[in-house]
């Protein structure tokens, strides 16, 4: 033992073990350097590892024959031996590289290669409701920012907020979505601080690409956001501009009042009650006052009180011009966001009755958000309303692609098939609307209709009787026409009788609230001159449902009115008076 280690001694093979681990080391790490930052081939740091340990047999040979003091012969025998750990080691790579599949790396963008990814809603574990809508708000930031990134498709929001925990794991989120990550979080309370824990996780291996937990004051949270962004921004290696990045999580405003205000207006305005959308509205109006050249605020304003206007619910001026003065602002301050753009064609729609400009701010929408359904069934809902109805079902089916269980697509396809004439597809869609979404009333009613039109008079009653059994009975007049709508195909005239007289006594105190279902009543009861005088006052008092009065035109539909107002002069001059898109029932 004693002379061997003196013939290390002697050779220096110290100089071996520690240069050559040295070495590799450097090189090694060089190795993960480019696979890290330029999408190297991930295969290569391990074929380095088996490289190194395979040549180090034949560097420490080397060292004993070549490592005294003096000149030493290469024989031919150490020769072969070289040659043998050069094979071997050259091999043992080959077989490496043959048997371990490519692992492709997350592409960056600007390449023709598309990253899909899904951003689930974050967990609240903080025991406090109220900041609920920051778990929603944080998500759906991202998904708004990621949507905006080339060559990432990201999963849409009404997608991944309605996934169940079964669904949502890594696995089944690969076979459902084909997604290739997730983001996932939670957020919880301590103390004065809001402490967010993000992750983003690779749904083929499963293994975490990054993941951090980040704290900050609840006044501040919008910075949190940031940093999340920037973290999958450097993890994807995603090309994207500083500008683009640094309103990515805000929205656009470096206010983080004006920001607060917002996740929680927007949170609000999205409930069905009214105190809670009220209660929307104030937020959203704050966020305003934080920051008055933020555009989103502007945006959810618009596009509120738009739809609110159009129900019914208010018809108050002022209300009126807020709406359109907000559309004008988010559009204004933030021509470039796509809730912008749709809020203004809305507002159009509803109340300016400018067509051209509702269509142009949708095609801009849609050029903005390609990968959102709303702008496509938004949109859809605007062209068959006026008698565009291929184009609507175009559009309805791109929303569909993109997101086929979203409740407004489904009803968009079913809703553009029907003004189409595709009764049997119609009622597929909403019997397919009906079946994700059961707690949808309209889901009963317009599938009631639909199979009504397409004479499954029985599928029909079928529905009207669910629905008649969820309601009680009691439900808007507009409602109560669709259900009189689908009696009246059938023939059934006792049910319709009974439909009729609640919709007349309904609406006896205040007509103008109740515009939408007497309309529908008039043209199923064959009464062209109410209905006339009804449109007339409509189109006089500006009511946002001046937008439908085309429909009855379309003698198909099961009201047998399209020839008396095709003969009338006074309807004929309102249509042209308003300029409507032509279509093939055009009458201007």
């Amino acid at each position: 033992m004693q002379r061997l280690i003196t013939e290390f001694k002697e050779r220096r093979i110290w100089r071996t073990l520690v240069a050559y681990p040295s070495v590799s080391f450097v090189l090694l790490q060089a190795i993960e350097f480019f696979i890290n930052n330029y999408g190297w081939d991930k295969r290569l740091l391990t074929a380095g590892i088996v490289l190194a340990a395979g040549l180090l047999p034949g560097a420490l040979l080397w060292n004993w024959r070549h490592g005294e003091v003096g000149r030493q012969s290469v024989n031919r025998v150490e020769i072969a031996t070289y040659g043998v750990v050069i094979i071997a080691t050259v091999l043992a790579v080959g077989a490496y590289w043959r048997t371990t599949p490519l692992d492709e790396p997350p592409p960056v963008a600007g390449t023709t290669s598309v990253y899909s990814i899904a951003v689930l809603p974050f967990d609240n574990l903080s025991g406090n409701d109220d900041v609920q809508y920051l778990c929603e708000g944080i998500a759906e930031s991202l998904i708004n920012w990621l949507a905006s990134v080339p060559n990432v498709r990201v999963i849409a929001k009404s997608a991944t907020f309605r996934l169940s925990p079964a669904e949502s794991d890594e696995t089944a989120l690969r076979a459902s979505l084909g997604v290739d990550s997730v983001v996932r979080g939670r957020l919880e309370s301590v103390g004065d601080q809001i402490v967010v824990s993000a992750s983003l996780t690779d749904t083929r291996d499963q293994t975490q690409l990054w993941g951090e937990r980040l704290a900050s004051p609840l006044a501040d949270v919008m910075y949190l956001e940031r940093s999340i962004v920037n973290a999958i921004r450097n993890s994807l290696r995603l090309k994207i501009g500083d500008t683009g990045n640094a309103h990515a999580a805000s929205g656009g405003t470096d206010n983080p009042e004006a920001y607060r205000h917002y996740v929680r207006g927007h949170y609000l305005i999205q409930a069905t009650d009214l105190v809670s959308i009220e209660n929307g509205l104030a937020e959203l109006r704050a966020a305003i006052t934080f920051d008055p050249t933020y555009g989103r605020p502007y945006a959810d304003i618009a596009d509120a009180l738009s739809q609110m206007i159009f129900y019914g619910v208010y018809s108050d001026p002022a209300l009126i011009g807020e709406a359109r003065t907000a559309a004008y602002s988010a559009v204004a301050l933030a021509p470039d966001l796509p809730e912008a753009q749709t809020a203004m064609a809305t507002m159009h729609q509803y109340l300016t009755f400018d067509w051209q400009a509702a269509d142009q701010a949708y095609e801009a929408a849609i050029a903005m958000a390609p990968q959102s359904p709303a702008p496509y069934h938004r949109f859809a809902d605007f062209l068959w309303i006026t008698l565009r109805v291929e184009r609507a079902r175009e559009m309805a089916e791109r929303a569909y692609e993109i997101d086929p269980l979203d409740s407004s697509t489904m009803h968009a396809r079913g809703i553009s098939a029907m003004f189409a004439g595709d009764f049997d597809e119609a009622a597929d869609a909403f019997l397919e609307w009906n079946r994700f979404h059961p707690g949808s009333l309209w889901s009963y009613a317009k599938s009631a209709v639909a199979l009504a039109l397409d004479g499954q008079c029985g599928a029909a009653t079928s529905q009207l009787d669910r629905l008649e059994h969820l309601t009680g009975g009691t439900m808007s007049t507009l409602m109560e026409s669709w259900v009189a709508w689908a009696y009246k195909v059938c023939g059934d005239t006792e049910q319709f009788t009974q439909a009729k007289e609640h919709i007349l006594a309904a609406s006896a105190g205040d007509p103008g609230a109740h515009y939408g279902g007497l309309a529908y009543l008039f043209a199923l009861d064959g009464d062209s001159e109410r209905l006339i005088d009804l449109i007339q006052t409509v189109v006089d008092e500006q009511s946002p449902i001046t937008l439908f009065i085309q429909v009855f035109l379309l003698d198909y539909m099961g009201w047998p009115v399209a020839d008396a107002l095709r003969q009338s002069d006074r309807y004929r001059q309102l249509i042209q008076q308003l300029n409507f898109p032509p279509t093939p029932w055009s009458l201007n």
